[in-house]
């Protein structure tokens, strides 16, 4: 088996590690935790939400919290991408992961508002299962 763990530094993302870590259950499935630091583009710029320090500190978190839960293998990816669930499902299609393992509730707050629901869109474009993880 194959997880996909989305984090964004919310709780709720940081519970889907610990939950996609004990349905590997010390199998070999392999776990990448994933992060994408999204970017606008404007007229004459663009900008990142975060920075990649930011989105690397995330992944460490991410995989520190899966190795202690008894996940191995665990693999780190980060993306830089406009479209955040577009990123996770391309993802997911192109290494054949067997189940996306994502948070309910993410940033949150005026962010969430301008970019809508990364898990809601993840659930309608996916082509393999997603647990969502509250």
């Amino acid at each position: 088996m194959h997880f996909l763990v989305p984090v964004d530094g919310s709780e709720a993302a940081f519970r889907a590690v610990e939950f996609a870590a004990k349905l590997a259950g010390g199998s070999d499935s392999k776990i990448t935790i994933f992060a994408v630091r999204q970017y606008i583009v404007g007229r004459h710029m663009v900008a990142a939400f975060q920075s990649k320090e930011e989105v690397a500190a995330l992944l460490d978190t991410g995989k520190e919290l899966a190795i202690a839960a008894g996940a191995k293998p665990v693999l780190v990816v980060q993306l830089d991408a406009r479209d955040v669930s577009h990123a996770i499902v391309s993802y997911a299609e192109e290494h054949e992961v067997n189940l996306i393992v994502m948070g309910a509730s993410g940033i949150g707050g005026f962010k969430a508002f301008l970019i809508g629901s990364i898990s809601t869109e993840v659930l309608k474009k996916s082509i393999c299962p997603v647990a969502i993880v509250h």
